[in-house]
């Protein structure tokens, strides 16, 4: 998966897989994920992804998000602990940002607080699962090639 800003070519994630939230899909609960999450729909809880998150344009979360690196093009409200996070033109992250790097583009909106962190201290997090109840699933399985 690739980002495009300013003529600059991004590349965001691995080679692995990713999940797709898709607009006009609302989900409540949390999603732990070892792959790539995109959000295009609406999430009303948290997410916990070892690789990348990114909220499209038409995304809405309402809730927390620890993952490697946080991608926003559309509507974050909540906390995020990630150890790079990118709100792009008219993203939105309305809490506390937790991050080794943060970058806010032109047209961006960042109402709260930031701190900084080293990156050891965003992988502990990860490895504790903290915001996730203990009666959610903790894994989403591949199912194979659905073509």
């Amino acid at each position: 998966m690739a980002i495009f800003t300013n003529n600059d070519k991004q590349t965001i994630g691995n080679s692995g897989n990713t999940s797709i939230i898709s607009q006009g899909t609302r989900i409540k609960g949390d999603i732990v994920s070892e792959c790539n999450l995109h959000i295009d729909g609406s999430l009303e809880g948290s997410i916990i992804a070892k690789s990348n998150v990114v909220i499209g344009k038409s995304g809405n979360v309402n809730g927390s998000i620890n993952a490697e690196h946080l991608v926003v093009s559309g509507k974050l409200m909540g906390n995020c602990e990630c150890a790079i996070v990118e709100i792009l033109p008219q993203g939105r992250i309305e809490g506390e940002v937790r991050a080794r790097e943060l970058i806010i583009e032109k047209t961006a909106e960042f109402v709260g607080h930031s701190i900084t962190h080293k990156d050891n201290e965003i992988k502990h997090s990860f490895d504790k699962s903290k915001n996730v109840p203990s009666n959610t699933p903790k894994k989403v399985e591949n199912v194979g090639d659905t073509k």
